[in-house]
């Protein structure tokens, strides 16, 4: 004995259930995008295809315009700290 399901308007819950789908999908895939950019960053996928060069820097230190006085007094201490030891290696 075989068993018939009939489903009554096949064609439009078929529809209802690609859409409801498409759906899910879309806004899986947009979720880390629009998270991304609400907070200022890229998400890590956006990354895969594009090439980084290099900065020529190894630390990768960024430079900024508002450094205190104390800052540059700072850093010119430790410029001139390993300077001293530098002569004193020679």
């Amino acid at each position: 004995m075989k068993m018939i399901v009939v489903i009554n308007n096949w064609k439009k819950k078929l529809l209802k259930l690609l859409t409801v789908c498409t759906l899910i999908l879309a806004f899986a895939l947009a979720v880390p995008i629009l998270t991304g950019l609400f907070y200022q960053q890229v998400p890590a996928m956006s990354g895969w295809l594009k090439e980084e060069h290099p900065s020529g820097n190894p630390l990768r230190v960024e430079k900024t315009n508002d450094g205190s006085k104390f800052e540059q007094v700072l850093d010119q201490f430790v410029i001139k700290l390993q300077n001293f030891y530098f002569e004193e290696k020679n």
